[in-house]
């Protein structure tokens, strides 16, 4: 189509772009090339872009200012709505039980919040920042305020993530995004004639034999004929910047991520200006064989893994704040033990991120991937991590080890002296009504293992409709729509559920019922459906595992009777009326029951 105009969208989190790449589908003027980042970040992404020859940058918030100071492009900014506003509150509103509300973030959201509660009524602590740090330091400054729920923009709920913060995250609908674009497209068609000659030139390069990158002196991307050009190229190319600066022409060959590299580097002066261009051809080279089962992580690698998880926005970590500050403060080994998905992974992720080692490698083994090859080399080879030291090694699912393999294992890591050049934490799945398993008593006993037990789901029931708004505000992240909670029957069914895989489980449901939920509200239908499939999947029958668990009669007679009405409603498929008759007791008693 002719007169397309080329629009760079950066969005802070990734449910508005793929809102904006729907809505783009009403504008077919628009030619949109989305990108997820924030501040600095968004920043980079557009420096990386800018040989994309784009008309107009649209972005939110603080990325949208930062960008207007360092672009020599128009930047268009998605407004935050006061019907945005209202349904972040609804959502913070309803997981704050009776506790305190407050706001992170930057004017364009704050000022129309001010506004919004001063009508309302609403009594909630607004504060206005500038800059991530700024966000970072109010937030610390506000964990002692007893704080149930805070509203953030993109920037400040990541780090009210780190702090332990129940965050819910202010996104921009659709009316908001619409609105963007229609200031896009105004200033677009206002510049035709400058985009024509940016288009000629971008075809000329592309009609080039091979690829071309150009950086300029300070090693930002100037221009590219790769849509994408691979993060990993660049940054070669960068270390190849200051020799290539020395000489009008250099020939190179490297090695990258399987690719074999021939690159022209050429300066280019033109006026004022001098740019370093490089020309290249690729093709594959061999592959070096990795070992199964063992995975070797940054810092950086492993904070994202963790704020990946539903643990980096549950809150649960902080339940284990105090066991957490004791085992950090000891170089001892850990095991680490609890049911299948109660976030054993997670834990140990915080445990790496705290410990004095934090800034050397994580090495994961995980012992039910091991391989004949993998298990030599950890044991044989004078390259394997246990020949390491100050670094973190964490071997997961011991279980899976058979016994002789367990034995050999125990033997390597004291003969080598393992846990005293390093930090060793270890994990296991436990049954139902254990601490541990025969593989986590064993390594506990011979090699004094701290322990650090992950309760089930199942007994902290209580938590569920906080959880389930938490996972939505979450959730919403990723969605082109909002979502502002669930209806008290549907809480009232999954409160009831045993959930056998646990938090994995949880998280898996909550995703499916945010995508299959027909309205803004997660109904009791939309849970029954979704607990019926997972019945079906063979979760719940009375022979998987962790499903049949006996009663713990060394409870209260409340906790034993909440139980049992539990099992009998999850048995009727969550139909209160079939479970009350079951019972021999009313609706009313059975939800009074399950509230406890």
């Amino acid at each position: 189509m002719e007169n397309r105009y080329r629009v760079l969208g950066i969005a802070p989190y990734e449910g508005m772009k793929t809102l904006m790449s729907d809505l783009a589908e009403d504008y077919p003027e628009i030619d949109l090339t989305l990108f997820v980042g924030d501040l600095e970040e968004g920043l980079e992404i557009a420096h990386s872009n800018f040989h994309g020859n784009y008309d107009v940058v649209i972005s939110r918030g603080g990325t949208a200012k930062m960008l207007r100071r360092n672009l020599p492009l128009p930047v268009v900014e998605i407004p935050v709505s006061m019907y945005d506003l209202l349904c972040s509150l609804k959502l913070a509103g309803a997981s704050a039980r009776a506790g305190k509300v407050s706001m992170v973030a930057f004017d364009n959201i704050t000022a129309n919040a001010r506004l919004l509660c001063d009508l309302l009524d609403y009594d909630i602590d607004i504060r206005t920042v500038d800059d991530g740090p700024e966000a970072e330091a109010i937030l610390a400054g506000m964990q002692q305020d007893c704080c149930e729920a805070i509203l953030c923009d993109a920037v400040s709920n990541a780090a009210a993530k780190r702090l332990g913060f129940n965050s819910f995250l202010i996104t921009s609908g659709p009316d908001s995004i619409r609105q963007a674009f229609e200031q896009a497209l105004f200033l677009c068609r206002s510049q035709t004639h400058l985009r024509e000659e940016n288009l000629f030139f971008r075809e000329l390069l592309h009609g080039q034999i091979g690829q071309t990158i150009v950086l300029d002196d300070n090693g930002h991307l100037y221009l590219s004929t790769l849509e994408h050009p691979p993060q990993g190229l660049l940054d070669l190319l960068k270390r190849e910047l200051p020799e290539s600066r020395k000489e009008e022409e250099r020939r190179i060959i490297r090695n990258l991520d399987g690719m074999l590299y021939s690159i022209r580097s050429r300066r280019v002066t033109s006026g004022s200006l001098s740019r370093t261009a490089f020309f290249f051809a690729a093709r594959k080279s061999p592959l070096s064989p990795n070992q199964t089962g063992i995975r070797f992580s940054t810092r950086p690698e492993a904070e994202a893994a963790f704020y990946s998880s539903i643990f980096s926005f549950a809150g649960t970590i902080r339940d284990f704040q105090d066991d957490i500050d004791r085992i950090s403060r000891s170089s001892a080994p850990v095991m680490v033990t609890g049911e299948d998905g109660t976030g054993k992974e997670s834990i140990v992720s915080v445990l790496y991120l705290r410990g004095a080692l934090q800034n050397n490698p994580l090495v994961s083994v995980n012992c039910s991937l091991l391989n004949e090859k993998s298990w030599d080399f950890l044991l044989e080879n004078h390259h394997s991590p246990l020949a390491d030291e100050d670094i973190t090694i964490y071997f997961s699912s011991i279980d899976a080890l058979s016994p002789e393999r367990r034995q050999q294992l125990l033997a390597a890591l004291s003969e080598m002296d393992v846990c005293r050049r390093n930090r060793v934490l270890f994990s296991c799945v436990c049954q139902p009504g254990e601490y541990t398993s025969t593989a986590g008593s064993l390594f506990m006993d011979k090699l004094c293992c701290l322990s650090l037990f992950l309760p089930p789901l199942r007994q902290l029931s209580d938590r569920i409709p906080a959880l389930v708004n938490l996972s939505l505000s979450h959730l919403n992240a990723d969605l082109p729509r909002q979502l502002v909670g669930a209806e008290p029957e549907a809480l009232a069914l999954l409160q009831s559920f045993r959930w056998p895989h646990n938090y994995t489980q949880f998280r898996r449901v909550m995703g499916e019922l945010a995508v299959t939920a027909a309205g803004q509200v997660i109904t009791a239908q939309d849970v029954r459906d979704i607990l019926r499939k997972e019945r079906h999947m063979g979760a719940f029958s009375p022979t998987a595992e962790n499903a049949s668990a006996p009663l713990d009669l060394s409870r209260s007679l409340a906790e034993i009777t909440q139980d049992v009405a539990r099992r009998v409603l999850e048995e009727n498929g969550g139909n209160q009326t079939a479970a009350s008759r079951q019972l021999g007791i009313s609706r009313t008693t059975l939800w009074r029951l399950l509230q406890k």
